[in-house]
């Protein structure tokens, strides 16, 4: 009892120090990037999550994402990363015969968290899309995808940034797969409000 005290009381000296030696930082964020997952087979809006960045915004209309793509021999991922400064935006492990995981974002907010529109927006031309992870063979149902996220208030304020709205298919399971754990996941950039 008397060394609890005793924790307690130098706590509280160390805690009650002058005002002036506070430090301050001044962290802010001059880029963010809003993730939004959609199912791959149904197109049903299932969460997603903002990303501020401490890369600057730059004023070009694509997406300065990289795509790091290890093919699945039994254990593969998919990583996008926002450059200059390779801040990661995706993470997520493909499993042959098996079910991988997305690993970054940890979590995803709930659809119910987000701010719905009373009228959609309207899809932007095909040319203002940007596929981030091209795969051969792969149709990109972009219209499908996009009526999933048109009524959410977020799209509409990141789609005031000019920049094309990215696209990229995540399949956690390959070879003998299921399309029913895949995904669609829409990534869009803008600067936060000041």
């Amino acid at each position: 009892m008397k060394k609890l005290m005793f924790v307690l009381m130098i706590s509280l000296l160390i805690g009650c120090t002058d005002d002036d030696t506070y430090v301050y930082y001044d962290h802010h964020h001059q880029n963010s990037v809003v993730l939004l997952q959609v199912n791959y087979t149904d197109y049903e809006f299932e969460g997603g999550t903002e990303l501020f960045l401490h890369s600057e915004f730059n004023d070009s209309d694509t997406l300065p994402i990289r795509v790091d793509y290890v093919s699945p021999g039994d254990f593969g991922s998919l990583g996008l990363y926002y450059e200059p400064k390779s801040e990661p935006i995706f993470k997520g492990t493909i499993i042959w015969s098996g079910t991988g995981e997305r690993m970054y974002p940890y979590s995803l907010y709930h659809p119910r968290k987000f701010l719905m529109l009373q009228d959609s927006i309207d899809m932007p031309d095909s040319d203002d899309f940007q596929i981030l992870f091209p795969e051969e063979g792969v149709n990109y149902p972009l219209d499908s995808i996009w009526n999933s996220i048109s009524h959410l208030a977020i799209v509409s304020r990141y789609l005031e940034s000019g920049k094309k709205v990215g696209v990229f298919r995540y399949t956690r399971s390959v070879g003998a797969g299921n399309p029913n754990e895949w995904d669609w996941y829409v990534v869009m950039n803008t600067q936060p409000e000041k």
